[in-house]
């Protein structure tokens, strides 16, 4: 794989042959460029604009290590350019662009070209995207945060609405939380925090998803899941958690427990209202004696 890196080294300027005077072509290619922070779009603006140069049948783009992004257009084949695209030491991931036939050198040092039109809006691009994963991201447990949930949730009801699917969304509560703090100090609340989502990640879906709603409390949207399935799941994960230790940095064991309220989603449900059902089902969990799942029950 070739790394292509930007600004150029002395001696690798652009091979066009056609005057220092970009054309307005490039020019317009370059403002759709800088006028997206969406990945998906960009690549597809870099696409649009190379295939006016040489034929392509697809690509691929894998972002930066740990970033998640991966986009694919058309199909692969048998012959590939494949850049690692490095920006002032700045990694932006791995682009490859596919076809039948076998690629010319001129045709590799056009797309080298053109590639100085996509790395800095692609960059800016990548820098908005990790923002936006960080504020929406808990940053102890790596999970969905408050302000993630709403969206999500909301998405979800439209896509319930649109497809005649269900779903459920379960509250959880670490039972006697403030003892832990107060008997082992806030770092190992911090550790079954940590634990606790780690059981409840490993328990559900890769689909469903999981947030942090606050404190000691986790929200858990179970995709497609009537209220009878989303209570085998709650039980499960109750289960779960009641036979797990969590062991602490110093050695010690600690062994919560949780309680969780469950609500199905509802036909004309908001985000606030299947919440607040959920919630309601929790309390009553909780004055149940704790460490059980109960159902919203109108």
């Amino acid at each position: 794989m070739a790394i292509f890196r930007f600004p150029r080294a002395q001696g690798q300027a652009a091979h066009s042959t056609g005057g220092d005077t970009p054309s307005p072509g490039v020019f317009d290619a370059l403002l759709r460029l800088q006028a997206t922070l969406d990945i998906e779009e960009l690549l597809a603006h870099f696409t649009s604009l190379i295939s006016g140069e040489l034929a392509i049948d697809g690509y691929s783009y894998t972002g930066p290590q740990d970033s998640a992004i991966r986009c694919q257009s058309g199909h692969t084949n048998r012959h590939a350019l494949a850049y690692q695209l490095v920006v002032d030491a700045e990694q932006l991931g791995e682009l490859l662009v596919y076809r039948a036939r076998p690629f010319t050198e001129h045709e590799s040092m056009g797309l080298e070209d053109m590639l100085c039109l996509l790395v800095y809006p692609l960059r800016n691009a990548l820098r908005y995207q990790e923002a936006l994963r960080t504020s929406f991201t808990d940053p102890l447990t790596g999970l969905g945060n408050r302000s993630n949930m709403y969206p999500q949730i909301q998405r979800e009801i439209s896509l319930s609405h649109r497809e005649s699917r269900q779903a459920s969304l379960l509250m959880i509560d670490i039972d006697h939380f403030k003892c832990i703090n107060d008997s082992h100090g806030h770092q190992s609340g911090d550790q079954v925090i940590i634990c606790i989502a780690n059981i409840i990640r490993s328990t559900v879906r890769d689909f469903d998803l999981v947030f942090r709603y606050g404190g000691e409390e986790f929200a858990v949207l179970l995709v497609n899941t009537d209220a009878t399935r989303a209570g085998h799941v709650a039980e499960r994960l109750r289960h779960n958690v009641d036979q797990h230790s969590c062991r602490m940095s110093d050695g010690r064991d600690i062994s919560p427990t949780i309680s969780i309220g469950l609500s199905a989603l509802h036909d004309h449900d908001t985000p606030q209202s299947l919440i607040e059902r959920a919630d309601r089902a929790l309390y009553r969990a909780k004055a149940d004696g704790r460490n059980c799942v109960r159902e919203y029950v109108s």
